[in-house]
């Protein structure tokens, strides 16, 4: 893989990680901190932002309580991000295993489910871009992982400053969500997400949840929110029965980690948008967004 390298201000990568991570953390009871920076890098802008969100996923699931931290500082010429938590913490004798694939410790496996390959993957993207990554950490007293960056000049032309987390420009309040995910985590992460946004949602583990969730709750969902691998069937077959239940025009959303032409074929021939894993809150409103806009020409 070679590296598409390209000066950028730091900030713009932290603060989409911000609004990505901001509702899971607040499910977990956490303080999730970004400090701003004003600082500019120079490497391959899509491989660093998976690093860092691997490293910063990590943090907040393995942050029973207390805080996560993320921050920057210029270090002999070049620019140091860091993670901080109060996390479970590494002993020194498992600090360089856990790069491994597959390899989780034992309290990490019990406080969360995950297959092992964050930190790989951290590794791996390190290695491609020549970036030195660290890690400090004590068990019971937290984590600091750390990659070290190029220092680039300043970036002029676009504004450096943090985009506003705020309100997005078509209003969703009031809008019924109903979301189908089987991974708790997860469906906290977006009911948290959605209802900052105004919306009002139904989550449900699997479709005879959601369906004993709507019956009861006496609502008509606006909008589907379903995931592709659910635990007894799978996103088109839910999203086929709700809508001989409540409609044949039910929008609705597949989001899946499949990137095979055969799912977005399937929900193409039922007309059903597809979002890939890891959704980027962005890429969801801007779903939302269109389809409220558009509801009112339809009525």
């Amino acid at each position: 893989m070679k590296p598409d390298l390209s000066s950028f201000a730091i900030d713009e990568i932290l603060s989409q990680l911000e609004v990505e991570f901001a509702p899971l953390a607040a499910e977990k009871g956490l303080r999730l901190t970004f400090i701003p920076s004003s600082l500019a890098v120079r490497t391959d802008r899509r491989l660093l932002r998976r690093l860092l969100q691997n490293l910063v996923s990590n943090a907040v699931k393995y942050t029973p309580k207390g805080r996560v931290l993320v921050g920057c500082r210029r270090r002999r010429g070049r620019v140091r991000v860091e993670i901080t938590d109060t996390g479970l913490g590494i002993p020194t004798s498992k600090q360089k295993i856990v790069f491994k694939e597959f390899h989780r410790l034992d309290q990490g496996a019990k406080a969360a489910r995950g297959l092992g390959l964050g930190l790989s993957i951290v590794e791996r993207i390190a290695r491609i871009l020549d970036h030195k990554i660290d890690l400090r950490s004590a068990p019971g007293k937290g984590s600091t992982f750390s990659v070290e960056l190029p220092v680039a000049a300043a970036v002029t032309g676009k504004a450096a400053a943090r985009p506003a987390a705020a309100v997005p420009a078509t209003p969703l309040e009031g809008v019924i969500v109903l979301c189908i995910e089987n991974e708790p985590q997860v469906l906290a992460g977006m009911e948290a997400l959605l209802s900052n946004w105004g919306t009002h949602v139904l989550g449900a583990p699997d479709l005879a949840t959601a369906l004993e969730l709507i019956k009861k709750s006496g609502v008509r969902p606006d909008v589907l929110l379903i995931d592709y691998h659910l635990d007894e069937s799978n996103g088109i077959e839910a999203i086929v029965r709700l809508r001989q239940d409540y409609g044949a025009d039910l929008p609705a959303v597949l989001i899946t980690a499949d990137r095979s032409p055969k799912v977005r074929e399937d929900a193409r021939t039922i007309d059903v948008s597809v979002l890939n894993k890891p959704v980027k809150p962005a890429a969801l409103r801007a779903f939302l967004a269109q389809w409220r806009v558009a509801r009112p020409a339809a009525e």
